[in-house]
């Protein structure tokens, strides 16, 4: 059985991510200023200038706890449907939830 040759544009990675990673302005050093503590909430976007601790981007948008605070990374607990999932990103892909 095979399957079925796509005919056109590739779907792949580089077209799903295209919308959510084409940012212009410059970004400034405030993000690395932000204090996190254990416990508060943190909200995932995804920023294309920083590729290092990239999350996928099935986070883009969801709202996790800050579980544990690093010099460089952040560990959050997201809930993804029925499951937890642990995300570990760096400060440029996240903001505090609400502000």
């Amino acid at each position: 059985m095979a399957t079925k040759k796509s005919s056109g544009r590739s779907h792949g990675f580089k077209h799903k991510s295209r919308s959510i990673m084409t940012k212009q302005s410059p970004r400034g050093v405030s993000f690395l200023l932000r204090e996190y503590k254990e416990g508060q909430q943190a909200l995932v976007i995804i920023d294309p200038r920083q590729h290092k601790g990239l999350p996928h981007r099935r986070y883009h948008g969801k709202v996790g706890v800050v579980t544990n605070v690093g010099r460089r990374a952040i560990t959050l607990d997201v809930k993804l449907g029925d499951k937890t999932k642990v995300l570990i990103t760096r400060l440029d892909h996240i903001k505090p939830f609400g502000v």
